[in-house]
């Protein structure tokens, strides 16, 4: 290509490095279009270029432009099929690598002659063999997609590499108008109106359906996991993947392709007129406007912690406020939002300081420990966003929280994409979807993230005169967290704890799926601690068991007075790092207290790097009076976890061991059975937890908690050796406290 078209106006020289990509697909755009008799040339094969070679032709075997036929070979070995000589005569091998190209697109006719659109398609970058991770389902949707509306004026080939993206989700919406009959004018590929009345006229598609329309409903749902088929009939096994689908969403289970259905699969609001019990507003909540809330069958508010700082807008929850919620039976969710609109504001350091500053807002109005604060990405984030901007910042809010004794929980407020990505990659513990913003590209072709809890997808007014306020309408997941019903609750008694530990333990036998104590540990876990990285370190959690437990009814506990340290231990905290205690070799101490030991590392590193080691560990570590991000509270949790992973795995049950252990001597017992009664062993583990690569899942979790606040891998150094010694000596001391 460049010693053809060096000296051509427009042309842009391809670097000659033998990498495929789209500088060498846009070179070989370029050199069609000049050999169209196009003079204004582009790496876009746009509608210019297409109508030119409309108007030349299809291009085959008996293509007489040699350079043209150079342009095919070229495209072709781009794509991965083997033309033969790149000599610019089209032979068997040529049409052989076309015809296989055509083939792995869906398309029906293989000859080997390349119609406009399809000569487009292979000059794009998209690839037509499945992906790794991606889908055969999708990929079978896609080839169908492409074969069957391949000819409609607006429709062009899609990729079929079996990735769900935003264009076959807008190749299926016009799949939808094409089947409803509306002409080439009129159909745009937007779920607007005119396609909404028409899914609304088609009626059911149901269990005995047949044909093109059960086609595009399989084949949007298959953009889920849990759905995985691609078919034209509607039977039993795709009627459980839509109750399946429509309980993940929190529709109604009718295993059906109602119109609430096609919504929720086809654009990020769902159905509009679809019910809600939740909402947020910028607007204080009085008596009246809290009677006219709850007239509208609202039982969930969400509210601003602060305002923006600068700023005369007043959005901030008032003194009060939660009161009044809750006299009119409502709760309340706290979200903190500051100037959070744009990729620049975000910052690992303005995420510390902006979960410090939420954890004391939170705190001025007393809200119960455990509770979640949603921070807001309120834009349009697009991947590089979220991978240099966004995810620091919210690796910051986390260690921000824990630096204040992880009294409260981090969820988002985001696009689809962005709570997906933020709970595999910054410790989220639920998303609160912006699905109102319909044309964000972080919403459109992405699923519901697995952590989703509020999903806002309508604003309206409520109430009338003084009492209205406008709102922004949210479906509450199903036995989700409820937020929060009362302030400055005092932590429930160990009794009470236990009462409720024989409970889930009932429910668990009765569930009768799975091993009944992890059950219950994965429930207590998933009040507080439930997050990405803690389910690929200590296995996953059972969403049935929740909603189990949920349907049956009962308030969560999340902290519990212990009676002997007179600390609160947090229930999620302690269920997390028994998981993490029944797992082996260095997994077991980091899934348990070691986190706790690291993200202590981590606030020592980041907020006081000049300190000593030892001085700033002694002053830090396992202090009832101290706020940290290892406080004594935590480590009671994580002792007794150790001890509850050893009950288990000695065939004691759950309850059982609760009931009977020592907690008088619970830290000589972890000394002596953890470390053999050695503070040597116990300094080498602190080290190993720091510093141990022989589990790559735990040293990439190590790094993730360390990302912005220290050096990876961590440095041997004497202030390590002596931070590490410190975990050994208080150990020892609280050892020693209780033989006394």
């Amino acid at each position: 290509m460049n010693a053809t078209y060096r000296t051509v106006s427009g042309y842009t020289p391809v670097t000659e490095d033998g990498i495929t990509g789209s500088q060498t697909t846009g070179a070989l755009t370029r050199a069609l279009q000049h050999e169209l008799g196009l003079t204004s040339l582009a790496d876009n094969f746009g509608t210019g270029t297409l109508a030119a070679l409309t108007n030349h032709g299809p291009v085959s075997a008996g293509e007489a432009n040699h350079n043209i036929v150079f342009i095919v070979q070229g495209g072709a070995i781009c794509k991965g099929y083997d033309p033969g000589t790149l000599d610019g005569v089209w032979g068997t091998r040529t049409t052989t690598a076309i015809t296989a190209m055509m083939t792995d697109a869906g398309l029906a006719t293989t000859d080997g002659t390349l119609q406009p659109k399809v000569f487009k398609a292979l000059l794009s970058t998209d690839s037509y063999l499945l992906a790794a991770g991606g889908s055969a389902a999708v990929r079978a949707a896609q080839q169908w997609l492409n074969n069957r509306y391949l000819n409609r004026s607006a429709f062009f080939v899609l990729p079929c590499d079996g990735v769900g993206t935003p264009a076959i989700l807008k190749a299926l919406t016009f799949g939808i108008q094409y089947e409803a009959g509306l002409d080439d004018a009129t159909a745009n590929g937007n779920f607007g109106p005119l396609t909404q009345s028409s899914l609304r006229s088609r009626g059911l598609i149901q269990t005995g359906s047949t044909g093109a329309w059960v086609r595009l409903f399989s084949g949007a749902l298959a953009l889920y996991p849990s759905a995985q088929t691609f078919t034209d009939t509607f039977d039993a096994t795709l009627a459980g993947q839509v109750r399946a689908f429509q309980r993940f969403v929190a529709l109604a289970e009718t295993g059906a392709g109602d119109f609430a259905t096609w919504a929720a699969l086809l654009i990020s609001t769902g159905d509009p007129a679809r019910p809600a019990t939740a909402a947020d507003t910028i607007t204080e909540v009085t008596a009246a406007r809290a009677t006219a809330l709850t007239n509208a069958g609202y039982s969930l508010v969400g509210r601003y912690l602060t305002n923006v700082e600068g700023s005369d807008f007043d959005k901030k929850l008032k003194p009060g406020e939660p009161a009044t919620l809750f006299a009119n039976g409502m709760r309340l969710f706290p979200i903190f939002q500051t100037a959070n609109d744009s990729a620049e504001f975000f910052t690992y350091q303005q995420g510390y300081d902006d979960a410090l500053a939420a954890h004391d807002a939170a705190l001025g109005f007393n809200l119960d420990a455990g509770a979640t604060i949603y921070f807001a990405v309120d834009f349009d984030a697009t991947d590089k966003n979220v991978d240099e901007r966004i995810v620091p910042y919210f690796l910051g809010v986390a260690a921000g929280l824990r630096a204040r004794g992880n009294r409260y929980a981090h969820g988002n407020y985001g696009a689809r994409n962005v709570c997906t990505r933020l709970f595999r990659e910054a410790y989220t513990l639920r998303g609160f979807v912006s699905g109102i913003t319909t044309g964000w590209t972080a919403n459109v072709g992405y699923p519901l993230p697995d952590n989703w809890l509020l999903d806002q997808f309508a604003t309206v007014t409520v109430g009338s005169g003084a009492a209205s306020l406008e709102v922004d309408r949210c479906v509450l997941r199903p036995y989700g967290d409820q937020g929060e019903g009362a302030t400055g609750s005092p932590a429930a008694t160990l009794d009470q704890f236990l009462a409720w530990i024989d409970r889930l333990s009932a429910l668990a036998t009765a569930y009768g799926q799975g091993d009944p104590d992890r059950l219950v540990l994965q429930y207590l876990r998933a009040g507080r601690h439930d997050t990405w990285q803690s389910r690929q370190l200590n296995g996953d959690t059972d969403a049935g068991f929740a909603a189990y437990v949920g349907a049956a009814g009962g308030a969560r506990i999340r902290t519990y007075r212990d009676p002997v340290a007179n600390v609160d231990v947090d229930a999620s905290r302690f269920a997390d790092a028994t998981l993490g205690a029944l797992q082996s070799g260095i997994r077991a101490d980091f899934g348990s207290w070691g986190q706790d030991w690291v993200a202590l590392y981590g606030d020592w590193q980041f907020t006081a790097p000049g300190t000593p080691g030892k001085d700033r560990a002694s002053t830090m570590f396992a202090k009832s009076s101290v706020v940290s991000a290892f406080t004594l509270a935590a480590m009671v949790a994580d002792v007794d976890a150790y001890h509850a992973a050893a009950a288990l795995t000695a065939g004691t049950r759950l309850a059982a061991h609760l009931r009977g252990t020592a907690r008088t001597s619970r830290f000589r017992r972890f000394f002596q059975t953890r470390f053999g009664g050695s503070a040597a062993l116990a300094a080498t583990a602190a080290r190993d937890v720091l510093t141990s690569t022989a589990d790559a899942q735990v040293a990439a979790a190590r790094d993730r908690m360390l990302r912005g606040q220290a050096t990876t891998p961590v440095p041997a150094s004497d202030q390590m050796t002596a931070f590490c010694q410190v975990f050994a000596d208080r150990l020892v001391a609280l050892a020693w406290a209780e033989a006394k």
